[in-house]
């Protein structure tokens, strides 16, 4: 298993292929599980997702799996690279608590449940929180606060460019879509012996900017012309324009956002200008991409980036153990969203754990210490 640095004050590292992730994070030996640790009864830490509004099916997600995440290490599991004994588990005196608040997609709002995580729960620490530009903001008001922020489901590189001290990554961003996508581009043109001509559809919005930016930047250095470049709302209203660009250029790939709620409205804006583009590859909310694949004519003709995947998952053994609980507990599938969750909320906890404390300060070096290796998280 290949490990991604977790991205903490600066970006430390974009090699490798978005396609496959995991979060490794830096370097601390386990505690003596025969002393007395220093922390006990309930350890509260905040999760943000959006349980309303326009994405409540990966809000509900997210909960659940950093719910799973907290039953497994109350109930004292131990897997590669943790041992809860010390704190967590039947032996400890610790108990995790997981406390979850509403973005409701919204920057301002997820900002500030995010100060009243940090102000008024008394969280350890902050993961979530979906949304590039919910999390943006909500990062930024937990900087302010001096409160230790995870993510691990926005890619949006601008996220570990701001010298931010308290606010660290566990999952790929555009750079490293960006080296997916090139390889996807040289194993298409390994057997057609062309060069694939690309446009671009985005979304006026951070995460769009970001896709236009960074992996347009890596299809030019590889040699792939841009033949068109057209942006479109969020909302959608100005989708026929910006397809119709497109069409227009007649590219052998489109590169695409999706943002919540637009995976079907731009299959069917493609639809309704008469035109299904050969390839699409999707960047952004995963159930964005599925929406789209669900469009008549585009279900052979999509793929986008997966953090995770539960065929792969498999080949771990502690991914395979979270899997089958999840569908036990919950009654479908482990989704990337839910796998993103368990992984940032395992993440927190070791670091309280190494910190043997929940003074931000401590678990905030916990994290900058902190190495797992790639079987002991959940990602592949």
């Amino acid at each position: 298993m290949w490990g991604v640095m977790i991205h903490g004050i600066r970006r430390m590292c974009v090699a490798g292929l978005a396609l496959a992730c995991t979060a490794t994070l830096a370097a601390c030996s386990h505690s003596d599980n025969s002393r007395q640790s220093n922390v006990s009864g309930i350890v509260k830490i905040g999760v943000l997702a959006p349980s309303t509004g326009g994405d409540q099916g990966s809000g509900r997600d997210t909960q659940r799996g950093a719910e799973l995440a907290r039953s497994f290490i109350n109930a004292g599991k131990e897997w590669p690279g943790y041992q809860p004994g010390q704190i967590w588990g039947p032996s400890g005196h610790a108990r995790l608590s997981v406390v979850t608040l509403d973005t409701k997609n919204d920057q301002q709002h997820a900002a500030d449940e995010a100060a009243t995580l940090a102000a008024d729960r008394d969280v350890a620490g902050i993961v979530g929180a979906l949304d590039s530009d919910a999390t943006l903001d909500a990062s930024q008001r937990a900087e302010r606060l001096q409160t230790p922020f995870i993510n691990g489901d926005a890619p949006l590189t601008a996220l570990t460019e701001r010298g931010l001290d308290w606010f660290f990554r566990a999952g790929p961003d555009a750079a490293d879509y960006g080296g997916a996508v090139l390889s996807l581009f040289r194993n298409i043109e390994q057997q057609r012996q062309v060069a694939q001509r690309v446009a671009v559809l985005y979304s006026n919005d951070a995460t769009g900017d970001d896709l236009r930016s960074t992996v347009a930047e890596f299809v030019e250095d590889a040699g792939n012309p841009i033949v068109a470049s057209a942006p479109y709302e969020p909302e959608g209203t100005e989708l026929p324009a910006a397809v119709a660009t497109i069409r227009a250029a007649a590219p052998d790939v489109v590169l695409t956002t999706a943002s919540s709620g637009t995976g079907e409205k731009i299959g069917d804006a493609f639809r309704a200008g008469g035109y299904i583009p050969p390839e699409v590859v999707v960047y952004g909310a995963p159930v964005e991409a599925s929406r789209l694949t669900e469009v008549p004519g585009f279900e052979v003709r999509v793929s986008r980036q997966a953090p995770w995947s539960p065929t792969i998952a498999r080949a771990n053994p502690l991914a395979a153990v979270a899997t089958e609980r999840y569908q036990q507990d919950f009654g479908t599938p482990m989704t990337t969203n839910a796998a993103m969750a368990f992984t940032t909320a395992t993440i927190l906890a070791r670091a309280i754990m190494d910190a043997d404390s929940i003074d931000r300060e401590r678990v905030r070096s916990a994290l900058v210490a902190l190495d797992l290796p790639g079987n002991a998280t959940i990602m592949p």
